[in-house]
Parts: C-alpha cells; sequence; structure tokens
C-alpha cells in the first residue's frame, strides 16, 4: 500500500514548467467540496532537496491553500529528473475523464516528447535492446513504468496504459503539433477547444489560414458556430447549412468518379435515385 505523508503546504514547490494549466475557478470549487467531505486523492510530489516538487494535483494544492490548511496528504514519487516527475504528472491528468479535447492534444504531444527523451532509442529507431519478432518483425524492449513492454513505440505503450487507440493517440499529437501556438491560445476556454473534430479540421489549414478562421468564430456577434461555417464564410462569403456542406462534399467526390464507377454507383442505388427525381417531379 503507497505510504501517505502529510507535507506542510510550505514546502512544496510548482514547477513552472506544468503540463496542464491552472484553473483558479476550479480549485475554488474543490475548496468548497473539500471543506465538507475531505480530500479523496492525495497530491503527488518527489523529494527536491529540503522540500518537495509538485508533480499531480495542483487544483488540489490550491484548494488547501484557500481553505487555509497548514499540511496536506500526499504520495511521495521515486522520480529523479524533471522529465520523469512530467510523466508521471501527464499520465495521472490523462487517466481523468474532464480533460477537453484541446488539453488532451497538449498531453499527449509533450508525453511524447518526454517519452522519446527518456528512450532516445524509440525515436531513431533503436539499436539497442532490439530483438526478432515473428516473422523477422523487430520488436523494442523500453521501459514505460514498472514493467517493460514489447512494443513498435511510444504510440502502442501509451495505449495500453490509457485505455486509447493508437491512432487516436498520434492524431492528438499530430494536431497539437500542427496548430499554431498563437491558435492554440486562442481556442482556450473556447466550445471549439472541447472537441477533437473541431481542433482536427482546424489544425490542417496553414498558420494565416488558421488565424482567420479564428477571427471569425471569436469576433463579436459572430455569425459562425463552427470552423467548417467559418471556413464556408471565407470561401464562398455565405455559411452553408449542414445539407449544403454533405452536398458540396459528395458532388466533389462524384465529379471526379470514372464513368465504369459511377455506372456501379447508380445502380446499386437505383430505387434511391428514381424516388429522387419522382420527388422533384423530373420522372
Amino acid at each position: 500500500m503507497t505510504e501517505i505523508h502529510y507535507i506542510s503546504l510550505d514546502h512544496i514547490e510548482v514547477p513552472s514548467d506544468r503540463a496542464r494549466d491552472f484553473d483558479p475557478a476550479w480549485a475554488e470549487g474543490l475548496a468548497a467540496v473539500i471543506a465538507v467531505q475531505g480530500l479523496l486523492h492525495p497530491i503527488r510530489v518527489r523529494s527536491d532537496g529540503d522540500g518537495y516538487r509538485l508533480i499531480a494535483g495542483r487544483v488540489r494544492l490550491e484548494a488547501y491553500r484557500l481553505l487555509d490548511r497548514r499540511e496536506i496528504p500526499a504520495t511521495v514519487s521515486d522520480a529523479q529528473t524533471d522529465d520523469e516527475a512530467l510523466l508521471e504528472e501527464v499520465m495521472e491528468n490523462l487517466g481523468r475523464a474532464e480533460l477537453i479535447a484541446l488539453d488532451r492534444c497538449h498531453h499527449l504531444h509533450g508525453l511524447k516528447q518526454v517519452w522519446e527523451r527518456l528512450h532516445p532509442q524509440s525515436k531513431r529507431g533503436g539499436d539497442k535492446n532490439v530483438k526478432k519478432g515473428k516473422e523477422g518483425t523487430k520488436l523494442q524492449s523500453l521501459q514505460f513504468g514498472e514493467k517493460p513492454a514489447e512494443v513498435f513505440g511510444f504510440a502502442e505503450v501509451t495505449a495500453k496504459k490509457i485505455g486509447l487507440s493508437a491512432r487516436t493517440i498520434m492524431m492528438a499529437v499530430k494536431i497539437w503539433s500542427d496548430l499554431t501556438p498563437d491558435s492554440r491560445q486562442r481556442l482556450a476556454g473556447t466550445p471549439w477547444a472541447e472537441k477533437q473534430s473541431e481542433l482536427m479540421l482546424l489544425s490542417g489549414e496553414k498558420p494565416k489560414r488558421q488565424a482567420e478562421i479564428l477571427d471569425k468564430l471569436l469576433a463579436q456577434n459572430a455569425r459562425v458556430s463552427s470552423v467548417a461555417d467559418a471556413m464556408g464564410l471565407l470561401n464562398n462569403g455565405v455559411i452553408f447549412d449542414d445539407v449544403e456542406r454533405k452536398f458540396l462534399t459528395a458532388n466533389k467526390v462524384f465529379g471526379k468518379l470514372a464513368d465504369p464507377v459511377l455506372d456501379r454507383l447508380i445502380a446499386a442505388n437505383q430505387e434511391r435515385i428514381v424516388a429522387s427525381l419522382q420527388r422533384q417531379g423530373r420522372i
């Protein structure tokens, strides 16, 4: 069982390179809950000279400060470096259900950077601890947490740890990488930061285009409510509804079909095509 220590708040330093931004409103809300039911989950720290450095639990720590508590329950990590501590922080946050899409992309991108610093052989393809798997496939033995895992890379190990698919993880990393720093900052606290589909669409645009889209979304009395609407307004000067957007997408694909494919498509959907023509009075 993990030992719980009661540590003076004055002896806990909060690192400046936190993986997650601090929201004071969360601390105020949590302080009210803790005042009634106590702290359910200790914070996580690591030893640092005569004191401690926070790994996970910033909101809990600040809630205790608001309550004028002198000590807080904590577990002490064996992490020896800032990267090892950051790895613990990110993994704990990824396991918490309240992370929004933008934060999850940020965490997974940060986790990948830490992973590659701690396991440089994974980034360069690996020339150590490599052995042959089935059918000659190279497998790397990398340390992640307490037990070694045979993996192809960062995404597969992380997928096993947090329950997301490797594809989802790499998509989140790509989204964060492709969003400009300005876009990330402007998205914070907005409804679009909560939806990965919106972030993915925005991140696929060039930096200047991202700025223009966000200008439309964040304008006072904005006429648009989604990235797709903003793109439509920029492209055509009008906002397309859902039917129009789907039509434009389908029509673009339809127009590129070779005749043999088109013939098969019409044959496969003949009844619906006839019904549509009848609704329009064409036949």
